[in-house]
């Protein structure tokens, strides 16, 4: 009874599921149903107490709902990824731009000295 109170009207979740994912809980076994029923958030004392079809109803009704809210830690590591990924492409940009000012400087300092040569091997009027 406890179980129908907390999963409310359990048999509407079996019949709302695609057939082949009826098939694939109605296939899996009791201990595959807990465990993803403790994986998704449920408490371990209710779902080892569930009989085999309550299991099933369970496991639709959380199929249901979608995937399992992401633990805190689960969060914050992707959020960490996130920021590092972030941070590896603004060095990369910061890369990319800092070899850009180098060619620019040297196309600079090859033009200055391209520049001089010419004046030096100019020739020179005598006034």
């Amino acid at each position: 009874m406890i179980c129908i109170a907390i999963f409310g009207l359990a048999k509407f979740g079996m019949d709302k599921l695609p057939a082949d994912q009826q098939a694939a809980i109605a296939k899996s076994s009791s201990d595959r149903l807990r465990q993803t029923l403790l994986s998704a958030g449920e408490e371990e004392a209710t779902v080892s107490t569930m009989d085999r079809g309550t299991l099933k109803e369970a496991a639709a009704k959380q199929r249901l709902q979608g995937p399992a809210e992401r633990s805190s830690l689960e969060r914050e590591l992707a959020m960490r990824r996130l920021e590092l990924e972030f941070e590896l492409e603004v060095k990369k940009m910061e890369s990319e731009r800092m070899k850009l000012e180098i060619e620019k400087q040297k196309t600079l300092e090859s033009e200055k000295l391209e520049y001089q040569r010419r004046e030096r091997e100019r020739p020179r009027w005598k006034d």
